[in-house]
């Protein structure tokens, strides 16, 4: 019985690091109120429009919320006793993202929504990391001659090819044939072929 103990407590510690990795993107922001001071206690929902997940945090003392999610189209709710619920949708998060959705919201005597429908800021401020995500729709309706996925990395901030001469073929590399150099970062790391 104890070697069965054993055998469940260790796959226990190896399924805990699977479970940190399992998140891959983060929604956070602040609640503020319709005069600007931030509101502490309100309930945030979060939930997943492809398969209807639903996240909850509550704020703490500074209004602030955080929320570790997977990638895709959500829809985000903040409710507080007194106020008007403030909703936000179609919110796209890709992967390794850190998005910032503040949401204001009225002080209500009757139940009323506010939903708000505007877009993300393209100016992250939440990391000064350098990179970017290519998503879905670019792949398919960006023209890319040749179908070279190399084409599509080179979109991503921070990529460049390495010289002038990066373009031409590099001679006598026999059936080869065309050669190029390129260099963009993966994972932190400068790769250079």
């Amino acid at each position: 019985m104890t070697a069965l103990r054993r055998v469940l407590l260790a796959a226990l510690v190896w399924m805990i690091p699977m479970c940190a990795f399992a998140q891959e993107a983060v929604l956070s922001g602040t609640i503020t109120d319709s005069t600007g001071a931030v509101l502490p206690g309100v309930t945030v929902t979060v939930l997943h429009q492809a398969s209807g997940n639903r996240f909850v945090a509550v704020t703490d003392e500074r209004g602030v919320y955080r929320i570790p999610a997977r990638v895709g189209a959500y829809q985000i709710a903040a409710e507080l006793q007194g106020f008007a619920t403030a909703q936000r949708n179609n919110i796209e998060l890709l992967v390794g993202q850190t998005l910032v959705i503040n949401l204001q919201m009225a002080p209500s005597g009757v139940a009323e929504t506010v939903t708000v429908s505007g877009e993300a800021p393209l100016i992250n401020v939440a990391t000064s990391q350098l990179g970017g995500n290519i998503d879905p729709q670019q792949v398919q309706e960006l023209p890319v001659q040749g179908r070279n996925w190399m084409a599509l990395a080179m979109l991503a901030p921070g990529s460049r090819m390495t010289s002038d001469t990066a373009n031409t073929p590099i001679a006598n590399r026999g059936a080869a044939g065309d050669v190029r150099q390129y260099q963009f970062s993966l994972d932190g790391q400068q790769v250079t072929s």
